[in-house]
C-alpha cells in the first residue's frame, strides 16, 4: 500500500478529521485520571452543586487548586452534557483544536500560509500536544491564551494595529485567569528581548503595558476581591474577625488553606526557590520533553535545532522571533529546580514553527544532511522498537488479554512505517507521510492502549463504584470508606462515589462495625488492614460476612497490589 500524494489543502482536510477523531474517541469511556484530573472534576461537580464558582473545593484537593478559568469551563460543560468524562475533557479538546488553528491563523501573516499550515499540521501530528486534551489539565486552555497572545504580538510589530493588541491582552488576561504566573514569565520576557534585539522594537511602545497590562489583572483583581471577601464573610457571621495580614498568614496542617495566600506560596515561591513533591530534574530535562513530544517528527528535529542555533550571530526575522519565543518559553524552565513536563509546553507552537521554516528550506535547497539521516534512522529505530515491543512489555506485565489490544497497534505501527520508508527521499512525500504517521499512531493509543488500560487494575476506581452501585440496587445507601491506604485514597473514588451516592463517608473501624450492625443500608470500602480488623471482630461473635475483593495496583508503587474490599448490610 502506498499513500498517493496529496495536496497541501486535501492534507489539510483530512488531517483535521484525523485529529477530531483522536481527540474525541473513548473520551467518555476512559475514566478518571488521578490525581489532576480527578481533582479537577471534583471541582466542576463541587461548583455546579454548591453555586459557589469562586474558590474552587474538593476532598483531597487542596495542592490541585489554581486560578479558576479552566474549572469554569469545566462546570459550564457539565451544565450542558452532563457530569460525566466527556464533558470534563470537553474544553481541553477545543482548546487544543483552537492553538492549532491559531498557529495557522496568527501564523501566515508573518511566516507565511504554507509554513503556517505546515505547523498546524505538525503540531496536531505531534505526541505531547494532542495528549492534553485527553486528560483535562489546565494546560491546554493556558496553551491556547499564550499562543493567541505571542502571536499577536509578533504581528503588532509588523503591522501596528488595535486587533493585534486586543488578541495580545485578551490572551494574557485569560491566561492570567487560568494558571496565574507563567503567561506573565512568558509574554513579560518576550517582550523584553524583541525591545532589545528586534530592529521594529519601537512598535512595542503601542501596545501599553503600562496601561493594558494593568487591565489585563482586572478580571484577575476581581476573582481575588471575590475570594477574600468570602473569606471575610464567613469569619463577620462567627464574630471571629482577622486582619488581611493574619489572614494571609493563617495555615493549616502546613498548607495555607486560604487560596490566595495558598497559591502564591505553592505556585511562586516555592517554585522559585526549589523543588515542590519531588518534581525536579537534571538540566536539559524539558528539551528531552519537547523531543517526546515531537518524536513523530524525530527526522526533521536535530537538523532544526542545529539550524536554530547556527542562525542566533545573524538570523533572520522569522528565526529571531522563534528564537525569542523558545529562550523564555524553554530555556527559562530549564534554569528552574522545580519541573514537570507541562512548563515548557508553550515552546511547542515556536518548535512547530521552527520545523515548517527547516521543511521550506531543505526544498529549497534539495539536501539531505546529517542531521537529517541521524533523525530518520532514530525515527525508524524508536517506533520499530514499539511495534515490536508493546506487545511483549505489556503480556508480561499485563496478561494475555492484551494481545488483543497491541498487534492492531504494531501492525499500524508497520504500516506507517513502510509508508514512510517509501517516502525517506522525497521531502513533500516525506512530510505528508509524517503528519498521517503521527495522527494515525495516536489514534492507534487511543482506539487501543487506553483501552487495554482501563481493564487492568491500575484504573480500579470507578469499579469499586459500580460494584457497589450494583449492591444497593437503588436503595438509599449510606457509602463509606475504612482504612484505606494512600495509595488507595485517589481523588476519582471520592468523584465518583460522590455522583452515585451524593455523599462519601469516611469512617473508623469502631464507626464501620456500629454501622454495618445497625438497620440503616450501608456499603462499606474496606483496606486490607481493617478487613483484616473486621474478620477478627465477626470471628469473636462467631459470625461471618460476604465481602468482594476487587484488586488495585498501584502506579505509583511498582504496580504492587493494594486490594480494596466492598462489604454490605444490605440483605438479598
Amino acid at each position: 500500500m502506498k499513500i498517493p500524494l496529496l495536496s497541501i489543502d486535501k492534507l489539510t482536510y483530512l488531517s483535521i478529521a484525523f485529529l477530531l477523531f483522536n481527540l474525541l474517541v473513548n473520551n467518555h469511556q476512559v475514566s478518571l485520571w488521578d490525581e489532576d484530573e480527578a481533582a479537577y472534576a471534583g471541582f466542576g461537580t463541587q461548583m455546579l452543586q454548591s453555586g459557589d464558582w469562586v474558590n474552587p473545593t474538593f476532598k483531597y484537593s487542596t495542592i490541585h487548586r489554581k486560578t479558576p478559568l479552566h474549572f469554569w469551563t469545566i462546570t459550564a460543560s457539565f451544565a450542558v452534557f452532563g457530569t460525566n468524562e466527556f464533558a470534563l475533557r470537553l474544553p481541553s479538546v477545543l482548546a487544543i483544536l483552537l492553538s492549532c488553528w491559531l498557529v495557522f491563523a496568527l501564523g501566515k501573516p508573518i511566516f507565511g500560509v504554507l509554513n503556517a499550515k505546515r505547523a498546524a499540521l505538525i503540531l496536531s501530528s505531534s505526541i505531547l500536544l494532542p495528549m492534553m486534551a485527553k486528560i483535562a489539565f489546565t494546560d491546554a486552555t493556558l496553551l491556547c491564551f499564550s499562543t493567541l497572545s505571542v502571536l499577536s504580538l509578533f504581528n503588532y510589530l509588523y503591522q501596528p494595529n488595535w486587533r493585534w493588541n486586543v488578541g495580545l491582552w485578551a490572551g494574557i488576561a485569560l491566561g492570567i485567569l487560568t494558571k496565574g504566573p507563567p503567561i506573565i514569565i512568558l509574554l513579560g520576557g518576550i517582550w523584553v528581548l524583541l525591545a532589545i534585539f528586534h530592529p521594529k522594537r519601537k512598535n512595542l511602545v503601542g501596545t501599553h503595558p503600562w496601561f493594558y497590562g494593568l487591565l489585563a489583572l482586572l478580571p484577575f483583581a476581581a476573582w481575588c476581591y471575590a475570594s477574600y471577601s468570602q473569606d471575610y464573610a464567613l469569619w463577620e457571621q462567627s464574630g471571629s474577625l482577622l486582619s488581611f495580614a493574619e489572614w494571609w498568614q493563617l495555615e493549616f496542617e502546613d498548607k495555607k488553606i486560604h487560596l490566595l495566600p495558598f497559591l502564591w506560596d505553592w505556585y511562586v515561591l516555592r517554585r522559585i526557590g526549589g523543588e515542590v513533591l519531588g518534581q525536579g530534574g537534571f538540566w536539559g530535562y524539558h528539551w528531552v520533553v519537547l523531543t517526546v513530544a515531537f518524536l513523530t517528527w524525530l527526522p526533521y528535529w536535530f537538523s532544526t535545532w542545529a539550524s536554530l542555533f547556527s542562525s542566533i550571530k545573524r538570523p533572520t526575522d522569522k528565526q529571531l522571533l522563534l528564537l525569542i519565543w523558545l529562550a523564555i518559553g524553554w530555556l527559562f524552565w530549564e534554569l528552574m529546580s522545580s519541573k514537570l513536563p507541562s512548563y515548557s509546553m508553550a515552546a511547542q507552537p515556536a518548535l512547530a514553527l521552527a520545523v515548517a521554516l527547516f521543511i521550506e528550506k531543505i526544498e529549497a535547497e534539495s539536501t539531505w544532511n546529517w542531521g537529517l539521516k541521524i533523525g530518520l534512522g532514530l525515527f525508524f529505530f524508536i517506533f520499530s522498537s514499539v511495534g515490536l515491543g508493546l506487545p511483549i512489555a505489556s503480556y508480561i506485565l499485563l496478561g494475555d488479554f492484551t494481545i488483543w489490544y497491541t498487534i492492531p497497534v504494531s501492525f499500524i505501527v508497520f504500516v506507517l512505517l513502510y509508508n514512510v520508508w517509501g517516502a525517506r527521499k522525497q521531502t513533500v512525500y516525506l512530510f505528508q507521510n509524517l503528519v498521517l504517521f503521527g495522527l494515525g499512531f495516536m489514534a492507534a493509543i487511543w482506539l487501543f492502549v487506553a483501552p487495554m488500560i482501563e481493564r487492568t487494575p491500575i484504573k480500579s476506581f470507578d469499579d469499586v463504584v459500580q460494584q457497589s452501585v450494583q449492591l444497593a440496587e437503588g436503595e438509599a445507601t449510606q457509602f463509606a470508606l475504612c482504612g484505606l491506604d494512600r495509595k488507595q485514597l485517589k481523588i476519582s473514588l471520592f468523584v465518583y462515589g460522590q455522583q452515585a451516592f451524593g455523599v462519601v463517608e469516611e469512617w473508623t473501624l469502631e464507626e464501620a462495625l456500629k454501622a454495618y450492625e445497625s438497620p440503616a443500608a450501608v456499603i462499606i470500602v474496606l483496606g486490607t488492614e481493617q478487613f483484616t480488623n473486621f474478620e477478627e471482630a465477626f470471628a469473636q461473635k462467631k459470625r461471618t460476612f460476604d465481602s468482594q475483593r476487587i484488586e488495585h495496583w498501584s502506579t505509583d508503587d511498582e504496580l504492587k497490589a493494594h486490594p480494596f474490599y466492598i462489604i454490605s448490610n444490605i440483605e438479598k
